[in-house]
């Protein structure tokens, strides 16, 4: 998979972009609905996979969300702190790390959202919306393994910042020039983060959707983002 999504937004992000809209539409619409169609089947095997555990074997709710709070904590609220700072909004950058770090200490590891219920809220952003905020084109539209929708620069975001982030938590404690099985684990490490990226930003679109209107979803959802977060008042 990393392989996958390498090469197609190294192509992506190489090639003008007005041309590659206009002279390789088709091809590109035919591998965003082959991967629509893949990853709508993984979704729905998954699903047929959790709902045939039986309930003895299933995670309480509040576990479940506990799990879900630590991801929030270590991988998208960082994330989101960084994209605030790129947007120049030191502010809300720092009122994130608070967050985190409230989470972490109080919160034992983030399994407890205790930044929340001491009024410690900060809105999210992504990556992409930061750089969307800076005015980076979003490049064209494609569909990711697994990951789902995104464009050039939301997709290419997403994989930088997994693997710069896990590469820097292992930094302390493999030296910063990692052996290659190392390297393989941070690889594998970080698909799983940018995919907790890409679902914590922007929830898959509902069973059953169609390409065209799953895709324009998207847009209009990212778009709304980066205008919300350009327009976002200050603390005062």
């Amino acid at each position: 998979m990393t392989l996958i999504q390498r090469l197609l937004a190294a192509a992506l992000l190489c090639a003008p972009m007005p041309a590659l809209a206009q002279e390789d539409a088709s091809w590109l619409d035919r591998f965003n609905r082959a991967m629509f169609s893949i990853n709508n089947d993984f979704e729905e095997a998954a699903a047929a996979l959790i709902d045939a555990v039986p309930d003895y074997l299933r995670l309480p709710d509040a576990v479940q969300a506990g799990l879900l709070n630590i991801v929030q904590t270590t991988v998208n609220e960082p994330v989101s702190a960084v994209g605030h700072a790129i947007t120049g909004r030191y502010d809300l950058a720092g009122r994130q790390m608070r967050r985190v770090a409230t989470n972490l200490l109080a919160g034992y590891g983030g399994y407890v959202d205790r930044a929340t219920e001491y009024g410690i809220d900060v809105p999210m952003i992504d990556i992409g919306v930061a750089l969307c905020v800076r005015g980076v084109a979003s490049g064209p539209y494609f569909v990711l393994p697994l990951i789902g929708p995104r464009t050039a620069r939301d997709g290419a975001a997403d994989m930088v910042a997994s693997n710069a982030y896990i590469y820097l938590l292992t930094v302390p404690f493999v030296g910063a020039i990692p052996s290659i099985g190392t390297l393989i684990i941070i690889e594998v490490v970080s698909e799983f983060a940018a995919l907790a990226m890409a679902r914590g930003f922007d929830p898959p679109p509902p069973p059953g959707t169609a390409f065209e209107a799953a895709r324009d979803a998207y847009i209009e959802h990212r778009t709304r983002l980066c205008e919300a977060a350009r327009t976002r008042p200050g603390d005062g």
